[in-house]
């Protein structure tokens, strides 16, 4: 996965964490809604390479939770490499394991993550951007800044492509991306 496009963007003021917060949520409605538009026996066939809808859901819902706490314990200095090994590990567990996990439990989770999501990034002081988080999708380590756009932005929007593109639907991706 090292050939990844990641379009970032500089957070430095209020404005530019407002529109990342936006884009976030922007996101996050579009595959909750397309979600709800699959039929409820539908959410639990493996669709979506060997993924159910219901085990996709859980699966970008827990790596959130993950990936706060990862952001979180880099900035206090924790900071270990995930093998890649590992991490294809977990995700084919988590496919087996959420097939069938109630995908209204796990919208109510992703709403409720949100808020500590945005909340932490109008908090996030600007001098701990530069900090590093281990990056598992690229084997590298990243700056907050840019962590925060990976796992809560950009993992989204490959998933919802790929939701999308069983579903026949195509996305529109947000008109403004600054990067550096």
């Amino acid at each position: 996965m090292k050939n990844l496009v990641r379009n970032y963007r500089y957070l430095d003021g209020d404005q530019e964490r407002l529109e990342l917060i936006d884009d976030i949520r922007r996101v996050r409605r579009a595959v909750i809604q397309m979600a709800e538009t699959v039929p409820e026996a539908r959410r639990y066939e493996p669709r979506y390479h060997g993924w159910s809808l219901a085990a996709m859901l859980a699966h970008l819902y827990l790596v959130d939770r993950i990936s706060f706490w990862a952001i979180q314990w880099a900035l206090a200095g924790v900071r270990p490499p995930i093998p890649s090994a590992l991490l294809h590990g977990f995700n084919a567990l988590s496919a087996r394991i959420f097939q069938n996990r109630l995908t209204e439990t796990t919208i109510r989770g992703i709403y409720a993550h949100e808020k500590r999501i945005a909340d932490f990034i109008r908090r996030l002081p600007m001098d701990r951007f530069t900090c590093p988080v281990y990056d598992p999708t690229i084997g590298e380590y990243i700056t907050v800044e840019r962590a925060v756009q990976v796992c809560f932005l950009f993992h989204w929007q490959e998933h919802l492509q790929t939701l999308q593109k069983v579903e026949g639907i195509y996305y529109e991706p947000p008109e403004r991306f600054d990067t550096f």
